[in-house]
């Protein structure tokens, strides 16, 4: 929040589930209630953005604002670069507004969690350039050969549109969904929620790439290397951010003790001795009732594996 808020809160809208509508208003007591879009169920962000997109359309009627779809988990280490991108961005659409904007990085490591696209973006941080192609989560091998081979981009999994462009977008290539989430927003405003969530029901669980975004002819990448951005969603960014011991050990309490092991994380609640002998390259999360140990190179995966468990009514 703190890093868009020189927009002005009267711009700043927070898209969350239902459940945490509660806990966003007690963290930002500036945000007017009306500027919380509350999703009625966990649909991936195809769905969610889509939903997302129509309470705006809804909202601003015949305007047609710059959108900035912004993830909450991201890190950017420059807020003043994020600032100045966003607006070139935005001045951008002004002149092209058909085109999308996709955030873009070099990517620092292998990582097949990310969608990757291949864009002929100059050596600067201003460089906006058309996409040229695009590979959502490849597996390991072909991300390795991207990534070696220069020229291709981890999308920061942002979004920069005019708001109508998006509306058309959903329309055109996901007409059903789109009617869906208009249903849900039209039900839920006028306080039938359980029509709308008989209708969220009926969303599919699909990514925003998947969705819609692939299929979309004007996509345009933007250099966001300045920002020093990282996916704070995924467990190997998040050890990196950590304090290191000598070995790239890290832990988020003082209570683990590292023996002959390099490179691991140990994340959980203070109170419960932590003690890795021999050991390298793990993840482990511990969050009370489950535990979760797996390779730092197959984190990225954590994600499809936690959808999977939660159906038999765990969370990971």
């Amino acid at each position: 929040f703190a890093r868009v808020a020189t927009f002005g809160v009267e711009n700043i809208f927070v898209t969350t589930n239902m459940r945490y509508v509660g806990l966003v208003r007690a963290q930002l007591p500036q945000l007017p209630a009306d500027h919380i879009i509350a999703e009625p169920l966990k649909r991936n962000t195809g769905p969610g953005m889509a939903f997302e997109t129509a309470v705006l359309a809804s909202l601003f009627g015949e305007e047609n604002p710059v959108i900035a779809s912004i993830p909450s988990d991201d890190f950017v280490g420059n807020a003043e670069q994020f600032v100045i991108a966003l607006e070139q961005i935005a001045a951008y659409l002004e002149r092209e507004p058909e085109h999308i904007v996709l955030p873009l990085v070099t990517p620092a490591a292998v990582d097949p969690g990310y969608t990757y696209v291949r864009a002929a973006l100059a050596e600067t941080d201003a460089a906006l350039a058309p996409i040229i192609e695009w590979v959502e989560k490849p597996d390991t091998e072909l991300c390795g050969q991207m990534v070696a081979s220069g020229g291709w981009f981890a999308h920061t999994g942002m979004y920069v549109w005019k708001l109508k462009t998006a509306v058309a977008m959903f329309q055109q290539l996901a007409p059903q969904v789109w009617n869906l989430v208009c249903r849900v927003r039209d039900g839920l405003a006028v306080g039938n929620t359980d029509a709308a969530m008989q209708q969220a029901n009926e969303l599919p669980i699909i990514s925003i790439e998947s969705l819609a975004t692939k299929l979309y002819g004007a996509k345009v990448g933007y250099r966001a290397d300045a920002w020093n951005w990282s996916d704070v969603g995924k467990w190997a960014v998040v050890k990196e951010l950590m304090q290191h011991d000598e070995k790239s050990n890290a832990s988020s309490h003082n209570e683990t003790h590292f023996i002959n092991a390099r490179n691991n994380l140990v994340y959980g609640k203070p109170g419960k001795r932590v003690v890795c002998v021999g050991v390298a390259d793990l993840i482990i999360v511990d969050r009370g009732d489950h535990l979760l140990v797996c390779r730092i190179d197959e984190s990225h995966n954590i994600g499809s594996i936690a959808e999977q468990i939660s159906k038999f009514g765990a969370v990971l």
